[in-house]
């Protein structure tokens, strides 16, 4: 009860935090999801470096999450692969640098040959909850 209670506000901090809640980890951003019909031959470890560097996160690529994920269905434009990216919302990501970075991923699919339609979304980080088990 007291959890739904705190819920609508913001997280309390690990001091004020019920020892049943689960511990809080640093959240895993920016997120980006590659989706395709067919299996995408390059491993999300292999994009990982290079979309870190993209989107500024080299000296802290433990904070960028990679994922390929297949398809059953899904409408196209005519791309191979659709990029869905959600990165935290920072001084730093002013449009110009948020489409540059969608051009260079576009461009690193392309190196590997897949045609690519991408989409970023930033979020105002104060709004991001997370949380891990061990």
């Amino acid at each position: 009860l007291v959890r739904a209670q705190v819920c609508g506000s913001a997280l309390p901090s690990s001091a004020q935090r019920p020892p049943c809640w689960p511990r809080v980890s640093p959240a895993l951003m920016p997120l980006v999801k590659l989706f395709s019909r067919r299996v995408i031959n390059v491993p999300a470890t292999a994009l990982h470096k290079s979309l870190a560097s993209i989107w500024n996160v080299a000296s802290t690529p433990q904070v960028m999450k990679v994922l390929c994920m297949q398809v059953a269905d899904e409408s196209t434009t005519g791309e191979d692969v659709y990029v869905d990216i959600r990165a935290k919302a920072k001084p730093d990501r002013t449009p110009e640098v948020v489409q540059k970075a969608c051009e260079e991923t576009a461009a690193l699919l392309a190196k590997h040959g897949y045609s690519a339609a991408v989409r970023a979304e930033l979020y105002e980080p104060s709004l991001q909850y997370t949380a891990s088990s061990e």
